[in-house]
């Protein structure tokens, strides 16, 4: 399709449909990070623009004043936006149940520089969060990603009437599954050091002479390290099922969809 044939109803449609585009490929996973040029991720969005746009029937009718073709296009990028933003919150889940580990094996004070974010993160946060994003990459979350913004156009007509104010409390709820998922993924590690400080204070009672400061801090960081170990296959397991085609994830963000429509 040439681009001088384009009536104005067409380049309307390739503007809504870019922003949507940008939105999403600024709060998405792998997306966002701060090392992947601007200049990249507009010509992404650009290319899924031009691949989108003949594929979709236009059902927006061209507003008469500039001021709400301007709402529109912010409606498209805030849909984009939240859509990157609820997959996010798993990569933020698992860098909190991190900084949850690390504060009882004795961690809380070494941080590590995050490329991908350029902020500081807890060391074993940076490590779910490395593993997270390459197994993302190898069930080929990307790919899903993109299914899934394509789904939503039919879905979400551009220029519709929304009902983002529908969608707050599913927003809401997945906020605080950030948290249910930091502990869930912390609680094991977390539970056997809380009860290995419970042995220590009762040593120290009894045996006064014994310096368990002294031994504690090897102790709980050797067992912390141990269970992390025996823990990663089961996590590696469950986040490989969590971002592959048939994952939760996707289910989640298209009934969000689904309900601000």
């Amino acid at each position: 399709m040439a681009l001088v044939t384009w009536s104005e109803m067409q380049i309307s449609l390739f503007m809504l449909v870019f922003f949507r585009n940008i939105g999403l490929l600024t709060g998405a996973p792998l997306f966002q990070s701060r090392n992947l040029p601007s200049m990249v991720r507009v010509s992404i969005a650009l290319f899924l623009s031009f691949v989108f746009v003949p594929l979709i029937q236009p059902t927006i009718t061209l507003p008469a004043h500039f001021g709400v073709f301007v709402f529109y296009l912010l409606q498209e990028f805030i849909i984009g936006l939240l859509m990157g933003y609820i997959l996010y919150l798993t990569l933020a889940g698992l860098q909190l149940a991190g900084q949850l580990v690390d504060l009882p094996m004795g961690f809380g004070m070494v941080n590590v520089l995050n490329p991908y974010t350029e902020s500081q993160m807890p060391i074993i946060g940076q490590l779910y969060y490395i593993i997270a994003l390459w197994l993302f990459i190898l069930v080929k979350g990307d790919h899903t990603l993109f299914n899934v913004l394509a789904q939503s156009y039919r879905l979400l007509p551009v220029g519709g009437e929304l009902l983002l104010a529908k969608g707050l409390p599913y927003i809401i709820r997945a906020f605080s599954g950030l948290f249910w998922l930091a502990v869930q993924v912390a609680l094991p590690i977390f539970g056997v050091l809380f009860l290995t400080d419970v042995g220590l204070g009762v040593l120290a009672k009894l045996v006064p002479q014994i310096n368990v400061f002294f031994i504690g801090f090897p102790l709980k960081a050797f067992l912390g390290l141990t269970l992390l170990i025996l823990s990663l296959p089961v996590l590696i397991r469950w986040l490989a099922g969590y971002f592959s085609t048939s994952g939760s994830v996707w289910t989640e963000l298209l009934r969000f969809l689904n309900t601000i429509h």
